[in-house]
């Protein structure tokens, strides 16, 4: 056991040096755009904030929405866009804008959702990519059979992310084990409760052979983040191993990404590094030109990790 202590340690040590080095975006020359398009949601989960979600607050009009697209696609990149929310299918326009986004060039679109509207909804929508986050206070079978039946009867890419609630965990097993026997890619998340220092995905609601097995399931996950320019692995490993700390380094945020938040606020990351870059919605954004310098204890979000960064005694090239 004590030999197996030195090496895991001594392999962290070693990841340890290549973060120190450089983490790179793996889509070199486009920008990620990550967009809460709003605060409604049919679901009210225990762990997600009263903040960012609610079933009253209007749906943004769809002209100011375009308009905010013609405005992402002046940028001149490939545009990687990512919807997210509250629950974005619940905008009576999504089908509309995503249409008008790939009409005007967007490159890939992706849509995080709870899987709660019908089977017809999803398999018209023209999205590259669909992330099914199937949350188990609710009815997960039948969100699971919507899952199934994107997946047999479309040519969609889908990914089942499955939201391991600690008061739930056998139904984790079964839900991990139909996807597996479906041959649906899937990911299983930890609960990231809102309350207290949940930086590192560590949480005491866990027994620990089920955060044991949480761990293992996480580590199967494809890799998003190139490493040393070699090293693949997933960024919700680099929180996993406590490695997401990168306080004073050099970060593409802003060129590689940007966030657009439910009220159309515009900031470089979800961490909202560097504060805010205007409103999209009100004509007031400009993008920066370049790139920040990280003052946060942590990089907490799996999708800020993969945007290229760098210790400042490192290169960027």
């Amino acid at each position: 056991m004590l030999q197996e202590i030195k090496v895991f340690s001594t392999s962290l040590r070693n990841l340890n040096l290549m973060l120190n080095v450089t983490s790179r975006w793996p889509h070199q020359g486009s920008i990620k755009i990550e967009w809460n398009l709003g605060k409604r949601c049919n679901y009210d989960c225990s762990y997600c904030p009263a903040s960012i979600h609610d079933n009253s607050s209007p749906h943004t009009d769809i002209g100011i929405l375009k308009c905010a697209v013609d405005k992402l696609v002046t940028l001149g990149k490939p545009i990687r866009l990512s919807f997210t929310g509250g629950e974005p299918c619940v905008h009576p326009k999504f089908q509309e804008l995503v249409k008008y986004c790939k009409h005007v060039g967007v490159t890939w679109i992706s849509v995080t959702t709870n899987g709660t509207l019908p089977f017809e909804f999803y398999s018209v929508l023209e999205t590259d990519q669909i992330v099914f986050s199937i949350h188990l206070e609710f009815d997960w079978k039948r969100v699971f059979n919507t899952v199934e039946s994107v997946v047999d009867l479309t040519n969609k890419k889908v990914i089942a992310q499955i939201m391991a609630h600690h008061n739930h965990m056998e139904a984790v097993l079964q839900l991990r084990a139909r996807c597996l026997l479906a041959h649906i890619p899937n990911t299983v998340r930890r609960i990231r409760w809102t309350e207290g220092n949940h930086d590192l995905f560590d949480d005491m609601r866990y027994n620990l052979n089920d955060l044991e097995w949480l761990k293992e399931q996480e580590a199967t996950i494809e890799g998003n983040c190139v490493i040393d320019s070699t090293k693949i692995i997933h960024a919700n490993d680099v929180i996993k191993l406590h490695l997401n700390k990168y306080n004073g380094w050099t970060c593409n945020a802003g060129i590689e990404s940007l966030m657009i938040n439910w009220d159309g606020d515009v900031h470089r990351a979800t961490c909202r590094v560097g504060g805010s870059l205007g409103n999209i919605y009100e004509g007031d954004f400009v993008a920066p030109s370049e790139p920040v310098t990280c003052d946060r204890n942590f990089c907490t979000c799996a999708a800020d990790i993969p945007i290229t960064k760098y210790a400042n005694n490192s290169h960027s090239t």
